[in-house]
């Protein structure tokens, strides 16, 4: 089967990608008023195009569910997220005074890039946020965030997580488009994939005071009740 339709990431990538695709039509006339190109007519046409995607190349994958591998890749995920929201708060108490430190842990470790996608449920942020943390996080930093209060076991979680999700490295390079994608298929995912995220932004902050409705662009929230 082909790397990206065969990995779980992306069966539950198009899932969700459908599932926030019908929430976006059923508010689309509420949304129509933030962009000019949201209308009905685009709503329906995205629609379509998921699931006759989900169709052509998904059937078989959603009929043969891995629970067990989806239940393993999103612990990994939602561990990941966690721990890192838990390490920022940490350093922000312990180094309120220091603030040229956090400037450069938040820049150097990918906070500043990823965190605010990442925690509004874009796992392939989350995913990059992973990585960069692994790659720029350097034994003297570490050890001066431990000095201030922050438990090193924390950091250890934070990495575990980084080690583990190298396992889906090709799903969510392909999604993002930076691997080889050498059928029609895996381009029509990725670009699928593409569109939904951008969705999700803009709604996300649309509905930045509406819990019930930010969560349904939420792709965490709605992967959690696939």
């Amino acid at each position: 089967m082909e790397t990206l339709i065969a990995c779980p990431t992306s069966t539950v990538t198009i899932l969700a990608c459908q599932k926030i695709a019908k929430s976006f039509k059923e508010n689309i006339y509420e949304l129509s008023s933030v962009r000019e190109e949201w209308d009905p007519e685009f709503a329906t046409s995205l629609n379509i195009w998921i699931e006759d995607t989900i169709e052509k190349h998904y059937t078989d994958n959603v009929e043969a569910w891995d629970e067990n591998k989806y239940r393993d890749w999103h612990e990994i995920m939602v561990a990941g997220l966690q721990n890192l929201k838990i390490l920022r708060a940490s350093l922000k108490v312990d180094f309120k005074d220091d603030k040229d430190f956090l400037k450069d842990f938040f820049e150097k470790t990918g906070y500043c890039e990823y965190f605010s996608d990442a925690k509004n449920g874009d796992h392939m942020c989350l995913y990059q946020f992973l990585n960069v943390f692994a790659e720029n996080l350097d034994e003297e930093t570490r050890k001066k965030a431990v000095s201030k209060g922050t438990m090193d076991s924390l950091f250890d979680k934070i990495l575990d997580s980084a080690n583990k999700i190298k396992e889906f490295k090709d799903c969510f390079e392909a999604l993002e488009g930076e691997a080889e994608l050498n059928t029609y298929g895996q381009k029509e995912v990725a670009q699928i994939y593409s569109t939904i995220r951008d969705i999700c932004r803009i709604a996300i902050a649309y509905y930045q005071f509406d819990p019930i409705k930010r969560d349904q662009f939420n792709f965490y929230k709605v992967l959690v009740n696939l």
